[in-house]
């Protein structure tokens, strides 16, 4: 199917029940390059500074992963509220998180894209659910290999306004997510406008990939030629 429709840049989530060489072997094979894929888990989250050894070591891991298959991202979650922790003293670990996790980044050439998401459908409770927010982390973490995934679906879960939202955040994003709203389907399937959203993209300047992340509304191949349809009509 990835053949059939010219693909030719996939991405994944967490890499490690994964069977890595047969993969990049097999990407090889057929002409694919690895985007990004999940660098840590909510397992470890960066709100809490108890797991930042435990989150630094799963990154270490997953960037000698990403030197084996090209890849030159890796989505940084900042994990769920911690209840015996206030908001401040999460923000400040999530901070001081994303700085010790960029330094190692940076010796591997590759960028942490932290990515925002909804807490009212998928991830109730998830701390960073805002994109305003999400930004105000990143410029205060200020270290160049931090930057933002946006995913469409999650913001526009959280903001009604997202468009008026993405102008000032897009400079920091470097990677984007796609799925339409409501049901995380395919873009065409809910009431995104999508036009709109890939106008805000060109006009501030993204070059950069848009991930299909969604869940097809019938039979898989046909929500892919939809969304290529509608992102590139």
């Amino acid at each position: 199917m990835v053949g059939r429709l010219a693909f030719t840049r996939f991405e994944f989530w967490d890499w490690r029940e994964r069977d890595m060489v047969g993969l990049a072997r097999e990407a090889a094979r057929r002409g694919l390059s690895t985007v990004i894929f999940s660098g840590n888990t909510f397992a470890e989250p960066l709100v809490d500074p108890e797991m930042h050894r435990l989150a630094l070591a799963h990154f270490a891991d997953s960037l000698r992963v990403a030197r084996r298959v090209g890849a030159g991202l890796l989505v940084a979650h900042v994990g769920y509220s911690r209840s015996h922790l206030s908001h401040a003293m999460q923000w400040e670990a999530a901070v001081q998180g994303l700085r010790a996790a960029g330094t190692l980044a940076a010796e591997a050439r590759v960028t942490l894209a932290v990515e925002p998401l909804n807490s009212t459908i998928d991830h109730p409770g998830y701390f960073l659910d805002s994109l305003p927010e999400a930004l105000r982390l990143i410029r205060e973490v200020d270290h160049p290999a931090v930057r933002l995934l946006v995913d469409i679906y999650h913001m526009r879960v959280m903001h009604g306004d997202l468009l008026t939202l993405l102008p000032a955040a897009l400079p920091w994003v470097v990677h984007v997510h796609v799925a339409d709203v409501p049901g995380r389907g395919e873009p065409g399937s809910g009431r995104v406008p999508w036009s709109e959203v890939l106008s805000v993209l060109r006009d501030s300047g993204y070059r950069g990939a848009i991930g299909l992340e969604f869940w097809p509304t019938g039979d898989p191949e046909d929500g892919l030629r939809r969304a290529i349809e509608v992102l590139t009509s």
